[in-house]
């Protein structure tokens, strides 16, 4: 399952020419007075790089503050607006929190932060012709602690059952814990022709089990996911794969029949 991108419109009363941008050369203030800090980042300016819209200063974009345990989603966006996979080159951002790996006009970082401090981290990647994008620092002060709720995988422990030679999908959830979450088999075996499609998300449904069996029986495996925390949960699962029914009669064959 891929990851679906970020998709939004720009900020109504926001211009590009109005952005803050940061070049690999050094820095280009670019507002009113469009005053180049350099040459040199002048030309590195006509390439694509990520840019602040919050308060820029000493190299670093602040995005202020947030409170932890509520949802915060904040824009990292790219001038000139482009879609394309993104990550963190450096430093680490809030726990509880995650910069979105795709998007369009950028990412975002979001999520539900969970501990009191000020982060910094560096934000780069690359447009979807490979076309890379310089960074940008950020920077964002988290304010109290939050305790999610304990970490569990959803579901039945039996799947809904498969067919021989026919497509399967199924998608593991949880509650509780914060993101990033990450599955992995912890043990047994899954149906031949399956395998974990596995899609960092901001939601709590991350892992498919996808493919197209090509064994039939019954299946016990065991899956486990390990959220932004560290914190670790695992359930048992049984996945029945049934033989191929087989074709309808002819139209107007009867059994018995000469």
């Amino acid at each position: 399952m891929g990851v679906p991108p970020i998709r939004r419109e720009p900020k109504g009363g926001i211009d590009e020419k109005d952005f803050v941008s940061c070049a690999g050369a050094g820095s280009l203030l670019l507002g009113a007075a469009g005053v180049a800090a350099s040459q040199g980042v002048a030309e590195a300016a006509t390439t694509e790089q990520m840019v602040c819209d919050y308060s820029f200063a000493n190299g670093i974009c602040n995005m202020g503050q947030a409170q932890a345990g509520q949802q915060y989603e904040g824009f990292l966006d790219v001038s000139p607006l482009d879609s394309g996979m993104f990550w963190v080159v450096s430093g680490a951002v809030p726990p509880g929190t995650m910069v979105a790996p795709s998007g369009e006009a950028g990412t975002i970082l979001g999520g539900t932060p969970t501990t009191a401090g000020t982060y910094t981290f560096t934000v780069s990647g690359t447009d979807y012709n490979g076309i890379s994008i310089a960074p940008m620092t950020y920077q964002i002060t988290i304010v109290g602690n939050y305790q999610p709720p304990p970490v569990t995988i959803n579901g039945s422990s039996v799947l809904l059952s498969g067919t021989f030679e026919t497509y399967y999908t199924n998608v593991f959830s949880v509650r509780g814990g914060s993101i990033p979450y990450t599955w992995s088999l912890l043990s047994g075996q899954l149906p031949p022709g399956l395998y974990l499609a596995s899609d960092i998300t901001m939601s709590q449904t991350g892992d498919d089990l996808t493919g197209t069996p090509r064994t039939t029986g019954t299946f016990t495996f065991t899956m486990q996911v390990t959220d932004g925390a560290g914190n670790k949960a695992s359930k048992q699962f049984s996945l029945t794969i049934l033989p191929t029914p087989p074709p309808p009669p002819a139209p107007g064959h009867h059994d018995g029949q000469q």
